[in-house]
């Protein structure tokens, strides 16, 4: 399915932030919102990215504004909402998708510092709520809206090494679940996309990086990942970032507090 047949104007009208606009995911999630109708403000530490995707989804005719934020920072939360609300007039979505990993990624607890988790609960679980925490009077003043936070599989498929990581994405899921009851009587829905192993960027590069340390090749690694799923292939990015929208949705309007698992059947649930 190519990006053209699905798009629905379910966003049309709306304002949606995306903090931890990168490559991938994020990179998708604006596109879809973009292509559902809404105006998008992009935040990313990275301010050539925003130029260079700004400039694309303006050569598509969207409307989008840019600030470069990193979401360990109060005030740069604050500054990607105002923007929002200055130069798009409104907030009725946030996407959290600012995520970091860990020196210890790949390091046991025994092997590793207890400090060493910090940065990724910083990131991914307290980034995540200085975003919700700054949008919450905008998203008050327009009578409620739609949070999407971005989980990973990891909660539900756990490794050795991966514990910061995994612990900051669990935290985060439960979070969600305070939010949902905390903001709901704002009208205010927040949600969790969780999505698995999606063919992007990202994985294409682990996957090359598998094969140089086992000695195989590209496509034997991917034939392996694939045939652990029952579908069997891998999402793609842009497939989680259409979940994202339907949450973002009037779609979605009788769901808080839920999590969505998208991973051509990894995990069941």
């Amino acid at each position: 399915m190519d990006r053209q047949s699905w798009q629905a104007p379910v966003l049309e009208g709306k304002v949606v932030v995306l903090a931890g606009v990168g490559p991938g995911l994020g990179a998708q999630i604006a596109r879809a919102a973009a292509a559902a109708g809404a105006a998008v403000m992009l935040g990313s530490r990275t301010a050539a990215y925003l130029d260079e995707l700004a400039a694309e989804l303006g050569d598509e005719g969207a409307t989008v504004a840019r600030r470069t934020c990193d979401v360990t920072s109060d005030a740069d939360c604050r500054a990607l909402v105002t923007g929002a609300v200055e130069e798009l007039g409104a907030v009725d979505g946030v996407v959290c998708n600012a995520f970091a990993q860990s020196r210890a990624y790949g390091r046991t607890l025994e092997e590793a510092d207890v400090d060493d988790w910090r940065e990724a609960f910083d990131v991914n679980l307290f980034g995540s709520l200085r975003v919700v925490k700054a949008a919450v009077p905008a998203l008050r003043a327009r009578g409620g809206g739609a949070v999407v936070m971005v989980g990973s599989q990891i909660v539900r498929r756990v490794f050795p090494g991966r514990g910061p990581y995994a612990a900051s994405k669990a935290a985060l899921l439960t979070a969600a679940h305070v939010l949902a009851r905390e903001l709901g009587p704002y009208g205010i829905r927040v949600n969790t996309l969780v999505p698995g192993r999606m063919w992007g960027p990202a994985l294409q590069r682990h996957l090359t990086n598998l094969a140089a340390e086992r000695g195989t090749s590209f496509d034997q690694e991917l034939a392996r990942m694939e045939s652990d799923v029952s579908l069997p292939r891998l999402t793609t990015d842009e497939e989680c970032a259409r979940v994202a929208v339907f949450l973002l949705s009037e779609l979605a309007a009788g769901m808080t507090g839920q999590s969505l698992d998208v991973n051509a059947g990894e995990t069941l649930q």
